[in-house]
């Protein structure tokens, strides 16, 4: 674990499955930990200092944690989509609303670690590996406010020099993630191969992405807060890709079981391909993710398994132990 340059950190979105992981690593380095949601999480550490309130109202009690402090940008409510719909709501929320604190703590003494997209943001690329400085074209909504927020925090280090690194994540996947919830894919099909049901796919299944067990997310996270340049952004993945096909088939030969599988039609906001380089933030840091691929999905196997057994309805403990 990597020395802490500042002795607090504030979580912004600290109850999805990221948050929740991140909150837990930083509280084993023995610094104050500061979460904030809209509600508090059961999964948080318990000497975790709460804030329990709304983004857009810009807590007071919120904003003087942020003095002296790393503070993980991860809220946003925008989900990858094809839909339009929320576009306008997208930007009042997220745009604006993250706006207001930059705004705010101008004068703070802080660093931020905004976590942007390390697929939306790049849109179709069929390069073998993607890097920081590849062409950026969104599909998305999402991919948009994702971008257009990393522009806006470059935007405030050159007139404001606020410091600040952009991540980049690829696909987590882990312990602790929902299969439920329209995410996180391998929990999905791991979910279903165990319960012995089958999965619809959009598209062909020959769609490629980069998958990194969100330990090893949690790690290149910190990395970048701690060595990343201010200014910076940092792809966070693995820089292998696997095909919906190569997951599934590597499924069911895992778990010796059969996985039954329907194609749909293919949706417009999904990209082709997907893969990271990671080469910046190892120059940079020397972090390199530690968890390969097989035994990743069978440490999350085994978390599926134990959360919810293997009887047909698990609507009555669909929140047993599930970060969301």
């Amino acid at each position: 674990m990597p020395d802490m340059p500042y002795q607090k950190a504030v979580l912004l979105g600290a109850g999805g499955f990221i948050g929740v992981h991140l909150a837990r690593a930083l509280t084993s380095t023995g610094i104050e930990v500061v979460c904030f949601d809209r509600v508090q999480s059961t999964e948080w550490p318990e000497n975790a200092k709460v804030i329990v309130g709304d983004f857009n109202a810009v807590p007071d009690a919120l904003l003087a944690e942020m003095e002296n402090a790393m503070v993980f940008h991860l809220i946003s409510i925008s989900r990858p989509s094809p839909s339009t719909q929320h576009a306008a709501d997208e930007i009042v929320n997220d745009v604006a609303g993250t706006l207001r604190y930059l705004e705010a703590t101008r004068g703070c003494n802080l660093r931020w670690i905004y976590f942007s997209s390390g697929g939306t943001v790049y849109g179709q690329n069929d390069a073998d590996v993607i890097i920081e400085t590849s062409a950026t074209d969104p599909i998305s909504t999402y991919g948009i406010v994702k971008l257009t927020l990393e522009r806006y925090f470059s935007l405030y280090h050159k007139l404001h020099q606020t410091d600040y690194v952009v991540v980049r994540p690829a696909n987590p996947y882990g312990p602790g993630q929902s299969p439920f919830r329209g995410q996180g894919l391998i929990a999905a099909l791991l979910h279903k191969a165990l319960k012995k049901e089958g999965v619809e796919i959009w598209g062909d299944g020959e769609n490629v992405r980069d998958y990194i067990y969100i330990l090893d997310l949690v790690e290149g996270v910190l990395a970048a807060a701690v060595a990343g340049q201010s200014g910076e952004i940092y792809n966070i993945g693995t820089g292998q890709g696997y095909s919906i096909n190569q997951l599934i088939s590597s499924i069911k030969s895992a778990l010796g079981c059969d996985l039954k599988v329907t194609y749909a039609p293919a949706r417009s906001v999904d990209v082709r391909r997907n893969v990271l380089s990671i080469a910046k933030l190892t120059a940079h840091s020397g972090w390199q993710p530690q968890t390969s691929l097989a035994e990743g999905a069978m440490l999350t196997a085994n978390w599926i398994n134990e959360a919810f057994g293997t009887s047909p309805d698990v609507s009555t403990n669909k929140n047993k132990g599930i970060i969301e």
